[in-house]
């Protein structure tokens, strides 16, 4: 494995160095007292791990590590420092191990047998996997899941974990403030309480990110983090389809086939209501012209019927889609389907609201119940 030292003391580079030199398999690529010149090549000499030091004057560490991991992918980063107090920030910027000055022979070595398994299993991911995709797959409409490149379920360590990742890619567009995630997932826990949390679960979340097989997969600069990788799903899809203003038969079946539940539904995020009602909203309005539209040319008539089924199910008690599938059930004369629908309308109006049956329903099923009825007998 190749190596590169950053360190504005020369004595402390010849120390790691000596001792750097006496682990097999190590070449150090280079050293460097001025973080700025090393970034410059870096890209040139194609290393696998960057030991670095916090303090060096002007720059500090974690914010060049910052630097490093947003233009470098697959690369290990080390610290070897004299100040124990930025341990926690350190695995903020997904660094792989924090080593403490006087550096001992036996801790480096350890050091490096990490970095070289996490390097070695990455390198058997990238070899072994044939990716089907140019990206992971998300689905969230109903509930959320993560396929990854060889259509596997993602499995995250911890709910928050999971939570994390859907809230970043919910916010893909913009960096998002470590404020504002505390803000939005630990809402009522002490402030240092929770940004302890904030950086253990972003940890973990690179982490198991890795293991699919994305280098880099969420950047930190400024205090946001932003996830770094494309990312196809339903939704994008959905709204994709929605918003083209194409209403015809093809995209309904698409887009009835899409909407499983509302976005992010099983899951009961607050932070997501708000788009979660412009989704159902958008889907309401595209699917009430394509009927309206069907109807007027008497064209595609089981897409209708199930158009008007999934705006019954969005909103079960509207007396305008109620009064629309019965209208179209009669007119269809189905009477079966006509009775089956009246009487879970009935049920519901009755024994989850407590209230009759409104009038104009009633009317309406009776007007189709009085002419069908014969016919069925």
């Amino acid at each position: 494995m190749r190596v590169l030292l950053i360190d504005d003391e020369k004595l402390a580079l010849d120390m790691l160095e000596s001792l750097l030199n006496k682990i097999d398999g190590i070449e150090v690529a280079g050293r460097y007292q001025d973080p700025e010149s090393a970034l410059q090549n870096m890209k040139d000499l194609h290393v696998d791990i960057i030991f670095l030091d916090i303090n060096m004057g002007s720059t500090h560490g974690i914010k060049f590590a910052e630097k490093i991991t947003a233009e470098l992918d697959a690369i290990e980063i080390i610290f070897v420092t004299a100040y124990p107090q930025f341990a926690l920030d350190a695995f903020e910027v997904d660094a792989m191990d924090y080593l403490l000055k006087p550096v001992s022979f036996n801790r480096l070595n350890k050091a490096i047998l990490k970095a070289r398994k996490r390097i070695e299993k990455y390198k058997l991911n990238h070899a072994s996997t044939v990716q089907p995709r140019e990206s992971l797959h998300a689905y969230m409409m109903s509930k959320f899941r993560l396929i990854d490149f060889q259509h596997n379920l993602v499995k995250w360590r911890t709910k928050k974990v999971k939570e994390l990742f859907v809230y970043l890619w919910h916010n893909k567009e913009n960096p998002v403030h470590k404020a504002k995630i505390i803000e939005e997932l630990w809402p009522n826990m002490d402030a240092s309480k929770a940004m302890v949390l904030l950086h253990t679960t972003i940890y973990q979340l690179r982490k198991t990110l890795k293991e699919t097989g994305i280098e880099n997969p969420v950047t930190l600069l400024n205090d946001q983090y932003v996830l770094s990788f494309p990312l196809t799903s339903d939704v994008q899809e959905l709204q994709e389809t929605v918003q083209s203003g194409a209403v015809n038969s093809e995209n309904v079946e698409r887009v009835l086939k899409l909407y499983t539940g509302d976005y992010l539904e099983e899951d009961g995020y607050s932070w997501a209501i708000q788009k979660q009602l412009t989704l159902r909203e958008s889907l309401i309005y595209y699917l009430d012209h394509f009927i309206s539209e069907s109807i007027h040319h008497q064209k595609n008539k089981h897409l209708v019927e199930a158009s008007l089924e999934k705006l019954r199910q969005l909103d079960t008690y509207n007396e305008t889609y109620i009064f629309k599938l019965i209208n179209y059930y009669g007119e269809q004369n189905n009477f079966q389907k006509l009775q089956t629908l009246y009487d879970e309308m009935k049920n519901k109006f009755e024994v989850d609201l407590g209230i009759e049956v409104p009038s104009k329903i009633e009317d309406l099923f009776n007007n189709y119940y009085d002419k069908l009825k014969p016919l069925n007998s």
